[in-house]
């Protein structure tokens, strides 16, 4: 198996206007170039950069970094040189390394008065666990 790790190297985030639009629509783009995978001792290290604009134009946010596969067995070690030598992502680590970006995006939004970019599917079902019901009784 392996460990995703990502990290974050630069953050760039403005809001560009005072008064929020009753409606916003968030524009968001990941790029994980795959022709720029390398080792990193045992790991491979993919970089990337996360930006996110939303229309009305409010706020604009970017941040790059590293994603890094650090293989735990032969099947990791196999899968890193695949990716090497296929300079290849694949999606699974994609979307890894934006669930990982997504908890620094979502303090971002709020430092700078904002809603967080997130899909309202997402948003709905945090919705629905704060509000569960408690379905045990207690015990006695």
């Amino acid at each position: 198996m392996y460990t995703i790790l990502s990290s974050i190297s630069s953050i760039t985030a403005e809001r560009l206007t005072e008064a929020l639009p009753p409606q916003i629509q968030f524009q968001v783009s990941l790029h994980m170039p795959s022709s720029q995978p390398y080792r990193r001792d045992e790991a491979v290290v993919i970089p990337f950069a996360l930006t996110i604009s939303t229309t009305p134009p409010v706020v604009h946010i970017s941040l790059k970094g590293q994603a890094m596969i650090v293989p735990r067995s032969d099947e990791g070690k196999k899968l890193c040189n695949q990716i090497i030598s296929e300079k290849k992502v694949p999606a699974q680590f994609i979307q890894t390394a934006f669930t990982n970006v997504l908890a620094d995006v979502i303090i971002i939004s709020k430092a700078l008065g904002v809603p967080p970019p997130l899909p309202p599917l997402f948003q709905q079902a945090m919705q629905q666990v704060g509000e569960r019901e408690q379905r045990y009784s207690p015990i006695q």
